[in-house]
């Protein structure tokens, strides 16, 4: 069955999004992306959460689904691939072209997921990048923009974020064709300037530890209910822009880490 699989199917080349386009008899089959550390198999309008040990693997489901019937309801990467779209509804009014404030699908909605996502956005704020789409975790291609030169690609936010203590971007040259090195630090600095501590926005976001914690925990009851309507808007105080964001990000773990201590604490 392998085998037959093997001949059945083609890999396309790896896409912006870190996505494999695949056919199966030539014809779109979905895609297969890797996403810590396992494979997942994708048809656009068809869930499926399977994980595989590699591409391959993922790519031979393609083929089972296939002769089951399931195929692409939606266009497919290599003529293909539709920009993922937040699992949060759109907020109206003056912040609804703001999509980065939302998680992609393929990161579960989880308090834990929005503060690192809250975290990841505050740190590319420091580092002078907007991100465009959603936050998808570490180690997934991310569409931002530079706001030192204006252009746009995917960067991976583990790379941006530094490893094992380093917190030192890379590469050091940002993206290709950016502003000289040495013009860092001052267009840096003066970005800087427009970072507050306080929130000076209509909508207010959490500047303490008890309002971190009061947002986070009616986010829990809503995300149990399985209320998304109310799960958009209290992330709104999470993921909306703000020039106090660094201090919002700090408050927002701070207030995690003190849910989870209590927690632990009340395990016999």
């Amino acid at each position: 069955m392998e085998e037959q699989n093997a001949v059945r199917y083609v890999l396309g080349k790896r896409e912006e999004d870190g996505r494999y386009p695949v056919t199966v008899d030539d014809s779109p089959a979905g895609t297969v992306h890797r996403r810590h550390g396992s494979w997942y198999a994708t048809v656009p309008g068809h869930r499926n959460d399977r994980r595989f040990n590699d591409r391959f693997q993922a790519a031979e489901f393609l083929v089972t689904l296939a002769d089951t019937g399931i195929r692409p309801t939606v266009p497919t990467p290599g003529s293909t691939h539709t920009p993922a779209r937040s699992v949060l509804s759109p907020l109206v009014g003056r912040h609804a072209d703001l999509t980065y404030r939302h998680l992609i699908p393929d990161l579960r909605l989880t308090v834990s997921n929005l503060v690192k996502a809250s975290e990841a956005m505050a740190r590319l704020a420091q580092l002078g990048w907007t991100p465009l789409e959603g936050y998808p975790g570490a180690d997934q291609p991310w569409l931002m923009a530079c706001r030192l030169c204006g252009w746009k690609g995917r960067r991976f936010w583990s790379h941006l974020r530094g490893r094992n203590g380093d917190k030192t971007p890379r590469p050091a040259n940002r993206h290709p064709h950016c502003i000289p090195t040495k013009e860092f630090p001052s267009k840096l600095a003066t970005l800087a300037a427009e970072r507050t501590r306080e929130c000076p926005c209509e909508f207010k976001h959490p500047m303490e530890i008890r309002e971190a914690m009061s947002t986070l925990s009616l986010i829990r009851c809503c995300i149990s209910n399985g209320d998304t309507a109310a799960t958009t808007m209290h992330a709104r105080a999470i993921l909306e822009p703000c020039p106090a964001s660094t201090r919002r990000a700090i408050v927002l773990r701070m207030a995690e880490e003190h849910w989870a201590a209590a927690l632990r604490a009340t395990r016999p």
